[in-house]
């Protein structure tokens, strides 16, 4: 029987910020950092922006509120480097113009996911990223269709050792 290949992140991502965000405040696949190099000066905009796509960072969402910056990326199966990209994330985005008027805004990352990442919350808490836990059932029926590896996080057994006192 062949699979047929489902794509449910932008879903995931929107019906999220949607319950989340009010309308307007939100984007998605934005693209962050500011494209370098000799030469740049001679580009059009548009070519600034092809090549900031094809060699630049793009997080999944970025919400602009009065008080602050929320960078979100969504991960419905396990991908390795989530929290990095995050991090990486707000570094840019103090570099984009397009958000210049809100650079000085204190910035929120947010990992929302499906998954119970216990050891992933601790580790992500200690770089300043935030993880929502957000299972709608779509998302979980999803989830059950996939081989038992993709349906948990990676250590997700595994709890993050407390201090020793």
């Amino acid at each position: 029987m062949t699979r047929m290949y489902r794509q449910p992140h932008e879903a995931f991502l929107a019906e999220w910020l949607g319950i989340s965000y009010p309308p307007g405040t939100w984007s998605t696949n934005v693209r962050l950092g500011k494209v370098t190099g000799t030469g740049i000066e001679r580009l059009s905009p548009e070519e600034r922006r092809m090549l900031q796509g094809a060699f630049g960072a793009q997080a999944d969402a970025v919400v602009v509120l009065k008080d602050k910056v929320v960078i979100v990326e969504a991960m419905i199966r396990h991908e390795p480097g989530a929290l990095e990209d995050l991090i990486k994330y707000e570094m840019l985005f103090k570099e984009t113009e397009e958000y210049k008027t809100s650079w000085g805004k204190p910035i929120e990352k947010i990992l929302l996911t499906p998954l119970d990442l216990p050891f992933h919350v601790k580790l992500a808490k200690s770089f300043g990223v935030r993880v929502v836990q957000y299972k709608p059932l779509w998302i979980m029926d999803y989830l059950s269709t996939l081989p038992h590896r993709h349906q948990t996080g990676r250590l997700g057994a595994i709890h993050y050792p407390e201090k020793r006192k």
